[in-house]
Order: structure tokens, then C-alpha cells, then sequence
């Protein structure tokens, strides 16, 4: 039992599946280095430390190569809390203040964790998305109504982001939606850019996977 409790304490692996675990591990192990928080959201990036984007960094890079390509940075960006579009994030990564303000010259097409990482402290005072821009972008979808059906976030992700109906259900069960049919645009906008502050533990993704 006292072992149970140090372990806690110290950060063990028994304490990060846990939302309260991790937070305190994160703390002991480096400042945060994620994405700015959208507007309308308090708080920080949450699982952004340099080891946590280490440990995003190895998934990513599949072949073990020590690089990733252009779409796997998109992603890693991503998982650093970048909610912003393909345009935005190639511009982050080629070092362009904007998509139309490209760096002329050859452009780089790998990136090791260290050129990454360079990426984000570059961007430190880059706006990320809002609270309201995703609002807005949802009720467009939704064909300028306040609610939007499942089906239709459905069509989207399965056409545009080759996103599974199992991919979605997972999303929304992390949000405290599953099963939802008619979803509130901007409630929904809340609650996604919430849990992209704040993942699920790995005891909720295990859970939500069930």
C-alpha cells in the first residue's frame, strides 16, 4: 500500500492514468511547451512537456527513422495543440509568419524532434484557433443552424479527414457525447477544443475504447 502511495507521489506509472496523476507527473517532468490555448478557454496545453512530445514524436515516426515527413509533422503539431489548418501548420513549419508570406528557397520536407521543437518555440506567440472560429465553422456545416446532426459531422470526417464512424464515436465519448444524434454547435465547439487542453488519461482512452 505505501509502495501504491509513493509511486503516486513520485509519478509513477500507476499515478499517470489518472487526469490528477498526470497533471502532477507533467509538473515534476518540465515546463509545457504546447500550443497557446484557444481564446474562450482558461488554463494551458496540458500533456505538452518535452518528454510527452518525445513520446508523440516516436509514435509518429513509424519506420524509426529519426524524421518526420511533412504530414506526420502536421500531426505531431497537432498533438502539440495546434488546432489550425494544413496551411498554417506548413507555414509554421517552413518558418513563414502566413501561408501568403512563404520563406523563398528550397523547402525542407523532413524534421527531426529537435527542428520541431524549434517549430514550437518559434510560434510561442502564434494565435491558435478560437472557441468562436470553430463555433462558426460547425454552424456553416450545419448550413448556418445551431444544432448539427451526427450524420453530417459523419459525411465530413469520412469524405475530407478519412476519419472512421468508430474514429468519430470515440471523439464524442471523449466530449461526454456518445450516442448523441443533434449536437449543439456551439457547446460541441466547447467541449472538443476542452478536451484538446486537456486529453483523456490513458484509463479513459482505454475505457472509450471498450
Amino acid at each position: 500500500m505505501a509502495s501504491s502511495s509513493s509511486g503516486a507521489a513520485e509519478g509513477g506509472p500507476s499515478s499517470k492514468l489518472t487526469a490528477q496523476g498526470y497533471h502532477a507527473y507533467r509538473k515534476a517532468n518540465g515546463q509545457l511547451k504546447g500550443a497557446s490555448t484557444p481564446a474562450g478557454l482558461d488554463g494551458s496545453m496540458a500533456l505538452t512537456s518535452a518528454n510527452d512530445l518525445k513520446v508523440a514524436f516516436e509514435m509518429l515516426d513509424e519506420k524509426r527513422e529519426g524524421v518526420l515527413n511533412r504530414t506526420q509533422a502536421r500531426n505531431w503539431l497537432r498533438c502539440a495543440g495546434w488546432c489550425l489548418p494544413d496551411e498554417e501548420l506548413d507555414a509554421m513549419l517552413l518558418g513563414s509568419p502566413s501561408p501568403k508570406k512563404l520563406v523563398p528557397g528550397p523547402e525542407r520536407t523532413k524534421w527531426g524532434l529537435k527542428q520541431l521543437m524549434e517549430v514550437l518555440e518559434a510560434n510561442r506567440e502564434r494565435e491558435n484557433t478560437s472557441v468562436v472560429a470553430l463555433q462558426q465553422a460547425l454552424r456553416r456545416l450545419a448550413n448556418n443552424r445551431a444544432k448539427i446532426s451526427r450524420e453530417r459531422i459523419l459525411e465530413f470526417t469520412a469524405q475530407d479527414q478519412d476519419l472512421t464512424e468508430a474514429d468519430l464515436e470515440q471523439v464524442l465519448g471523449a466530449v461526454g457525447l456518445s450516442g448523441a444524434k443533434l449536437l449543439d454547435c456551439d457547446s460541441l465547439a466547447t467541449k472538443l477544443l476542452g478536451r484538446v487542453c486537456n486529453p483523456p488519461s490513458v484509463l479513459e482512452m482505454h475505457e472509450l475504447g471498450q
